[in-house]
């Protein structure tokens, strides 16, 4: 068609008596008919630009062009004046026209120009259009029309239409195109033409940066229509239960700030695929045991399974868990802390005087809800996450308050982090078996699982609901020796026998042989071996196919035989009275134990329960293409340092550290023999650190040594038995101070404390005056080397804050650019002030990573919390005697995604210190720290112990070698025994010779589970989805921001695209906005913001808030208002209705007796549903506010619910 085949009227006006305006009586037509149009405005707006345009799309397609000529305060405005409601949040089909608009001024097919009267102040106002068509046919119209949105759509406006092709008006469309071409080209005698300022055509290109390609916004303009969209209320309806639908469970990975690695997600479909079954996860250090678990923990929630949820974790990693949750997963977790004004249950905003919610009740309370945990869970109406430390958990009388002996499951989910140091006979052992009891699902994640005994590998699996048989120390670990012993008796018979009699004889005697056991204990072994096989591949769904499978490939010598085995592995129904599986597996030969021993490969507890992955899955998918970034490898070089001046002061605290441990050993008993030990074991480990750190400790303890204090025997003893403790697990337990000041109170200690006191005082003074401490000499000259090989951001790890202080207070004089990060938050040298400045954490990181900051000082109780991939190398400036610790710190910059190739890493040790040679050796002979993948990764928490032992002089042993010779041998030694108990029990997996994807998955998951596969999932592990979410964030964001019913109740958004800091953070304003609250104190606000974009862009004023993970990554400030944050719950409550109008909701329920559907409009039934699907009850209703995805009818929405309830799991 051309302007020809168009029947024009010659004057339009608006008319109010029908629901026609301008818009589409005259404005749509024209722009789908012309290729060029241009335009005389004295008023332009951006926004009414973007609004008016509806049919600005064609012009893409027609390779059209725009010309306009506004008005010369246009000029004047900033990007954010040309929106006459700019603070305003503007819908998704906004924004995508002005990204077309942008694109078209990007690539020069829309121009803009300025015009200013010449000699005078008066305005430019003409109101004037032409368009050109493919013909060359000509319209132009001139009246009160402007270029708004107001204009086209709502005002009283009056325009003429001129036609080129008819004779009367052909003169007055050239009159108009001459005045256009002149203003154009600058000929015009009155007026003054400008190009528009560059950084304001700038600001309206950048609109090209909006998420989504151009066909997709160019999409959206086209669909977007008013009367086929699902309204406000009831589209807050469907928000509200969001993921409770087919594919809702997906939010959580939209929400999440983390791309799930190939394992770590095969890991989260699996558990989620049989959730509540308890399950241990296992993978070694760095591949993501906090995102499996996250990723989990936020799946559940989204569908409504996991309402509240528990995390026991170490006392130092409180605070770390708390904060990945957050920052990775948008899960607002609180954890208890007990002050001397009562109990607190402490938020993730701020620090931990800012979200400070007081709770009521006492841990020894008779009913869990007196609790101060229990009152604080069972008063919200709202998912509820609690973490607290073992370490406080496991006391007496606190147990009931995590984990209470009632019926009723209290957690729906516990998570168990560290869980390793559950021991038998430990009081964390006793912990965990409670919180099984109160828990409906149990996860306990460890890198060792096992070191050296299977008994230790029992200890964990014991909490995941194992068969009848199988629930029992000793029997498990039989079962095991069984295996081995069994195999090797095997493979020794052969084949070499006359018969199944003699074949079953000569194998029962070679067993017995094998575990030197009597005449008549071989054979109930074997047949406990044949019982348990049985009960686990007939008590797990999923073994049908590998048990058929192994049928087949064996060559039974009868039928009998055949049907013995069929009855083992479950591929044959058994019969109680007649079939016992002790007598079933002598119905067999050798052929069948042969058989019988390769299932026991992958049918035991250890492969249907614990998920186990290693290093290598990650250099595999690299390999594979399936990851992109970089696994680096490392250089790792340990420098032992000379003493020089400081030697005299060294060797005076070394000696009075192990007179006193000595003393302490010696006179003292029981729970103060561990608790002073303990004391001077920790001074030994500070002294290792730094001068500094020993002579902080040692002058607190000097003036507590004449005080009478608490006594804290009881709790320091209590850490003393712990594996890894750290300065954070002291502060969170006890206090340092509290350490500092222990003593010991029975007959005979005061000998021991007057024996400390002299031995004091006799360096006392030396102690006070000021040492240079070796250590940092060396720091410079590596920085200053390090830099000189172009590796410039550096990091500084220390187990100690003081040795922290002391090493940001020598450094600055030369190293401005210094920050450190601890569990006290960031902080910035200010060179101009000479002051330390509290930044918080996020500006910390941000400008390390940005190069503001290059050096940066860490605590380990920080460790967890970072993740620095652009750190060029790490400096240990003290070697934790646990090396997992150490292996911890390396982690934090050798990751997926380190821009270095090859990451440098030194280790600082005083020369001829105990620990330093131990060290020196480990890594000279061991390799310790140059790969994690190695068989010390096992024994890393043991060989702590050895480290001690040979420090302190403690071991008891006459062994005359060196003790850095002892702990090597001993741990290279234990290495391969605890490998070789690896492979006995299966934990240790074949690595796949050609790794493929598919292998990938397989090997990351578990056997036994194979039909189970949660309906949203097509496969396990692969990431395909059967179903997609629904509810996506763009409509999340254009439900909330454009609420009517928010508006109403003073809930108001205003847009930061205005804000007078907007240049500074240009990559977030416009995603980003400040919500302003009806009453103040209406959501939790941290008064500590540091330099963070909270406080930069909110002023005091809201909440600063987005949408969009990428920025909360990026500012973990700036709230993510979406699935998880309770300030999106509280909105969403606002804003939903409690009955819909125009959609019904299609509710599946899985129950006991079996699945139901049925329908309702009631938003509190949806809510209780296992899954709901939302149908439109209009034709004329369709999209989802603010989405492009469709609603179903009531049919197909009952189908796709029906359908989806077939392929749920049912794992309980």
């Amino acid at each position: 068609m051309t302007l020809r085949d168009v029947s024009w009227e010659p004057v339009y006006e608006s008319e109010f008596r029908t629901n026609r305006t301008l818009m589409e009586t005259f404005y749509r037509p024209f722009l789908n008919e012309v290729i060029r149009y241009d335009r005389l405005a004295g008023y332009l707006s951006l926004r009414s630009l973007a609004h008016a345009l509806e049919g600005v799309d064609s012009l893409l397609e027609t390779d059209g062009t725009v010309r306009v000529i506004a008005g010369a305060d246009l000029q004047k405005r900033e990007k954010g004046a040309m929106f006459p409601d700019a603070d305003e949040p503007l819908e998704p089909w906004v924004e995508s026209q002005l990204t077309i608009i942008a694109t078209l001024l990007d690539r020069g097919d829309l121009q803009i120009k300025v015009g200013d009267p010449k000699g005078g102040d008066g305005l430019f106002h003409p109101k004037l259009g032409i368009g050109v068509d493919r013909e060359g046919n000509k319209i132009s119209f001139e009246g009160s029309i402007n270029e708004t949105l107001s204009a086209w759509q709502y005002n009283y406006e009056r325009f003429k239409v001129h036609r080129s092709w008819s004779r009367g008006e052909a003169k007055y469309v050239e009159e108009d195109v001459s005045t256009f071409n002149a203003l154009w080209n600058g000929f015009h005698p009155s007026v003054d033409v400008f190009e528009l300022d560059e950084a304001a055509r700038q600001d309206l290109i950048d609109w090209k940066d909006t998420d989504g390609t151009l066909e997709e916004h160019v999409e959206r303009v086209q669909n977007h229509d008013p009367q086929t969209t699902v309204p406000e209320d009831d589209t807050a309806g469907v928000v509200s239960v969001a993921g409770r639908t087919p594919g809702g469970i997906h939010l959580a990975e939209e929400i999440s700030t983390v791309t799930p690695w190939p394992h770590q997600r095969t890991i989260s479909d699996t558990a989620v695929s049989i959730y509540p079954n308890n399950l241990l996860f296992c993978d070694e250090v760095g591949l993501g045991k906090t995102i499996e678990a996250g990723l989990t923990l936020s799946r559940l929630m989204q569908v409504g399974e996991a309402e509240q949820a528990l995390f026991l974790v170490p006392a130092g990693l409180v605070q770390q868990w708390q904060n990945e949750l957050l920052d990775r997963f948008n899960i607002h977790a609180y954890y208890h802390e007990r002050s001397y004004d009562g109990d607190y249950m402490i938020g993730p905003l701020g620090d931990a005087e800012d979200h400070r919610i007081p709770t009521s009740g006492a841990v020894d309370a008779d009913a869990w809800e007196n609790t101060p945990i229990g009152s604080f869970v069972t008063e919200r109406d709202e998912p509820t996450v609690v973490i607290e430390s073992w370490h406080t958990a496991r006391r007496e009388g606190n147990q009931g308050h995590v984990a209470p002996r009632i019926d009723e499951n209290v957690w729906d989910l516990t998570v168990v982090d560290e869980a390793h140091s559950a021991r038998e006979e430990t009081k964390l052992y006793d912990l965990l078996g409670q919180a099984e009891e109160a828990s409906r699902c149990l996860y306990a994640l460890t890198a060792t699982p096992m070191q050296l005994n299977v008994g230790e590998l029992y200890d964990l699996l014991r909490l995941c609901d194992l068969p009848e048989g199988w629930d029992d120390k000793d029997r498990f670990v039989e079962f095991f020796e069984t295996r081995q012993a069994l195999e090797d008796s095997l493979s020794t018979v052969g084949s070499r026998y006359q018969n199944i009699a003699d074949g079953q004889q000569q194998v029962l005697q070679q067993f017995q042989k094998e575990l030197d056991l009597e005449e008549d204990e071989g054979r109930p072994r074997i047949e406990r071996f044949g019982k348990l096989i049985h009960e686990h591949l007939t008590s797990n769904p999923g073994y049908d196919e590998q048990a058929k499978a192994l049928v087949e490939a064996t060559d039974t010598e009868s039928i009998q035989q055949r049907k013995a085995l069929e009855k083992l592995v479950g591929v044959r129904e058994t019969s109680p009275r007649f079939d016992d599986p002790r007598s079933l597996i002598f119905d067999c030969g050798p052929t069948e134990w042969s058989a019988l021993v390769e299932a026991s490969q992958w049918a035991t507890p250890v492969q249907s329960r614990i998920f186990r992955n290693t290093r290598a899955v990650l250099e595999q998918c690299q390999d594979l293409g399936l990851l992109d970034d970089t696994v680096p490898t490392r250089d790792v070089e340990t420098k032992r340092i000379e003493l020089g001046d400081a030697a005299p002061l060294y060797d005076q605290v070394e000696q009075y550290i192990d007179e006193t441990y000595k003393q302490s050993q010696k006179i003292l008993t029981g729970k103060e023999k561990l608790a002073l030990g303990f004391v001077m074991t920790t001074y030994r480990q500070r002294l290792t650190s730094s001068l500094h750190a020993i002579k902080q400790s040692l002058q607190r303890r000097m003036e507590k040594l004449d005080e009478k204090v608490e006594d804290m025997t009881e709790e320091v003893s209590e850490l003393s038995r712990d594996a890894g403790v750290t300065e954070a697990t002291i502060d969170e337990a006890i206090g340092q101070a509290s350490l500092d000041a222990y003593q010991p109170s029975s007959r005979g200690a005061a000998d021991v404390i007057q024996a400390e006191r002299t031995a004091l005082q006799e360096f006392v003074d030396d102690l006070r005056q000021a040492h240079t401490d070796p250590k940092v000499a060396q720091l410079r000259r590596d920085i200053r080397s390090l830099r000189q090989s172009a590796r410039d951001n550096i990091i500084i790890f220390t187990q100690y804050h003081d040795t922290l202080e002391h090493i940001r207070e020598t450094l600055t004089d030369t190293h401005p650019n210094v920050g450190t990060y601890s569990g006290g938050g960031g902080m910035q040298y200010d060179e101009t002030t000479g002051e330390w400045v509290n930044v918080g954490k996020e500006a910390i990181k941000r400008d390390f990573t940005d190069g503001d900051t290059n050096i940066l000082i860490c605590t380990d109780s920080a460790s967890e919390g970072l993740n620095l991939q652009t750190a060029d190398a790490l400096i240990n400036f003290d070697l934790p005697w646990n090396p997992m610790r150490v292996e911890q710190r390396i982690g934090r910059i050798d990751r997926i995604g380190q821009k270095n190739e090859v990451v440098k890493i030194i280790n600082y040790a005083y020369k001829d210190s105990i620990d330093g040679d131990i060290y020196e050796e480990l890594e000279g002979r061991l390799q310790l720290f140059e790969n994690v993948v190695g068989p010390m990764r096992p024994v890393l928490n043991s060989i702590e112990q050895d480290i001690k032992d040979a420090v302190m002089g403690s071991s008891g042993s006459d062994d005359t070698r060196e003790p850095s010779e002892q702990v090597v041998e001993e741990a290279d030694s234990r290495a391969k025994r605890a490998q070789e108990k690896a492979e006995e029990t299966g934990l240790a997996g074949e690595p796949e010779e050609v790794a493929t994807k598919e292998a990938i998955i397989e090997s990351s998951g578990l056997d036994g589970w194979e039909p189970y596969c949660y309906p949203a999932f097509d496969e396990i592990g692969t990431g395909d989805r059967s179903y997609e979410p629904l509810v996506s964030l763009e409509t999340i964001e254009t439900q909330i921001t454009q609420s009517d019913r928010l508006e109403e109740t003073e809930w108001s958004f205003t847009a930061l695209r205005n804000h007078d800091r907007a240049d500074d953070f240009e990559d977030i304003v416009d995603d980003a906005y400040v919500l302003e609250l009806p009453e103040e104190d209406a959501v939790a606000m941290p008064e500590s913001l540091g330099e963070t974009a909270q406080a930069e862009l909110g002023g005091g004023s809201g909440v600063v808030v987005t949408f969009n993970p990428e920025i909360a990554e990026q500012f973990p400030s700036i709230r993510l208002l979406l699935p998880g944050d309770p300030l999106f719950e509280a909105l969403v409550r606002e804003a939903a209705p409690t009955e819909v109008d125009n959609v019904e909701f299609v509710c599946g329920q899985r129950g006991e007796s079996g699945s139901s559907v049925t329908r309702s409009s009631q938003v509190a039934e949806a809510k209780q549903a296992t899954v709901v699907e939302p149908a439109v009850t209009s034709e004329s209703v369709k999209n989802l506010l603010g989405g492009t995805n469709s609603v179903s009818d009531i049919d197909d929405a009952e189908q796709t619910v029906l359908n989806w309830l077939s392929q749920l799991p049912a794992a309980e």
